[in-house]
């Protein structure tokens, strides 16, 4: 199955995904440059912003640049196959909990940004006068529980992703793994 040409191999289909996913992150760190060059270079906090999704995307590149290394410590041939294609798998497992857990950071930080960013002006929102204030703290409060369920969501998502572009070709590794160890 590994030395197959064909889109039966696993490591084939992994491969082009992981080529592809990289090369949206570079095609997207291109254009927060243009970004960071041409809107945001009046505004500091528009520039924070663009600087730590610069990098987010770096540290996912990063991410997928070593699933592609894993992926070409696999087609390599080791005397002990079974091992060797069993650790890569799960370090392979491994970059992709980490790739979801870089993804949620990041919303939580730009989250967090535009808290601080805007904070004079929620903490304005927060604190009016007369009856008001109720409604303020509710509105806040739906917004905090919106954000964190859109965080959850994009959690979620990206699993469902990870899993249909590379966990199914790496269930299937390692079911032909214990065939190979029957």
């Amino acid at each position: 199955m590994l030395t197959s040409s064909s889109s039966a191999n696993p490591l084939l289909r992994l491969k082009k995904n992981a080529s592809r996913e990289l090369s949206w992150v570079v095609m997207a760190f291109g254009l927060n440059g243009f970004n960071a060059f041409f809107f945001a270079r009046n505004s500091a906090s528009l520039q924070w912003f663009v600087v730590m999704l610069m990098v987010m995307l770096a540290v996912v590149g990063g991410i997928v640049y070593q699933r592609l290394q894993v992926l070409r410590e696999m087609e390599q041939q080791h005397d002990d196959l079974y091992q060797s294609l069993k650790s890569r798998i799960s370090r392979f497992r491994h970059l992709m909990r980490l790739h979801d857990y870089v993804g949620v950071v990041t919303l939580i930080l730009v989250a967090l940004t535009v808290l601080v960013v805007r904070q004079t002006d929620l903490l304005e929102y927060l604190q009016p006068s007369g009856s008001d204030w109720g409604l303020h703290l509710a509105v806040a409060v739906a917004v905090v529980v919106v954000v964190l369920g859109i965080i959850y969501a994009a959690y979620v998502v990206g699993k469902v992703e990870h899993q249909r572009r590379y966990g199914q070709h790496l269930d299937r590794l390692e079911e032909a793994l214990r065939e190979l160890e029957a």
